[in-house]
């Protein structure tokens, strides 16, 4: 497994933060259900991350309408207008970044990171991370975030053992 501490940033940022195993090669790993709510005409989170396969649901919370849409190469699609307390859901099949907006609030935005295997983590709070279950060898591991751009480090995991990493993202909360 692969553990790391990010230190010296807004630890509000550290939540649009994805931590990954650079692999092209796909590995088959159980699909997931997670949610992007629609809050304040904001979507929350504005980052998440799940292996191809996996579903997310968009619930509006809001009192208005909202439309929710991406034009990415990875998933284009448009789930229509609709109302609060109900949901639309979108399984992305294909790896890469999506971006997701509002057609009614251009204001609105999240993104999407669609990976071909279950190597990946967001980190907490306190920065810490952890990649469980990464084959024995020489991986890069990527500190990725949409502003700051990304990271990446060499490390060698071997057996059960555990690879502690640091990244270092110049992290600021928008102004």
């Amino acid at each position: 497994r692969v553990v790391g501490i990010q230190t010296d940033r807004d630890t509000s940022e550290l939540d649009n933060v994805v931590v990954f195993i650079d692999s092209a090669t796909r590995v088959e790993s159980a699909p997931r259900r997670v949610t992007i709510r629609q809050v304040n005409e904001e979507f929350v989170p504005h980052v998440v991350a799940v292996s191809a396969g996996s579903t997310v649901e968009f619930p509006n919370d809001d009192l208005i309408f909202h439309n929710v849409f991406s034009l990415s190469r990875t998933a284009t699609f448009d789930l229509g207008r609709y109302p609060r307390n109900t949901s639309k859901a979108r399984t992305f099949t294909k790896p890469g970044v999506v971006k997701v907006f509002c057609h009614l609030h251009s204001h609105m935005s999240a993104i999407v990171r669609v990976f071909p295997h279950p190597y990946f983590a967001t980190p907490d709070r306190n920065g810490r991370f952890t990649i469980p279950d990464v084959p024995a060898g020489r991986h890069a591991v990527t500190a990725w975030h949409e502003r700051a751009g990304e990271v990446t480090h060499t490390a060698t995991v071997d057996g059960n053992g555990t690879t502690e990493l640091t990244f270092s993202l110049p992290l600021t909360d928008p102004e």
